[in-house]
């Protein structure tokens, strides 16, 4: 009887852990990335913690009269974000980090833009799936 109390005891501590170790590694099966700008025609999304180029150097020209315009590598526009969290209930602000699935597209099926804004980053994704992270 004790040995068979103490392979259920061992089999409780190893599923606990495989649980645990599953939980810490979901945001592994996602790509994260820093909201850089909200805008009318999509948001600027910058890519972080890869070694792939998926987007492209974006230098933000939206800034105060007399602040430096800043260059963010790898960077793309994303149309749909809005679909996964609605513009009124924003809780994603710029600055924030995001993880998220995709797919690259040469136009938006699902989403903005809204309006025609230039130099926004040329490259272009669609989100199919977002992390809570709240």
């Amino acid at each position: 009887m004790k040995k068979i109390k103490t392979i259920l005891f061992l089999c409780g501590i190893i599923a606990i852990t495989a649980f645990t170790c599953e939980k810490m590694s979901e945001k592994d099966n996602y790509s994260s990335g820093k909201i850089i700008k909200h805008t009318c025609g999509g948001t600027v999304l910058q890519f972080i913690n890869t070694d792939d180029i998926i987007g492209e150097t974006w230098r933000n020209f939206m800034v105060q009269y007399g602040e430096p315009v800043k260059s963010y590598p790898n960077c793309v526009l994303v149309g749909n974000l809005h679909t996964f969290i609605p513009a009124n209930e924003l809780r994603e602000k710029e600055g924030d980090t995001i993880f998220f699935n995709y797919r690259k597209v040469d136009f938006f099926t699902v989403g903005g833009p809204w309006c025609l804004i230039g130099g926004l980053p040329k490259t272009q994704i669609e989100i199919s799936d977002i992390l809570d992270s709240k």
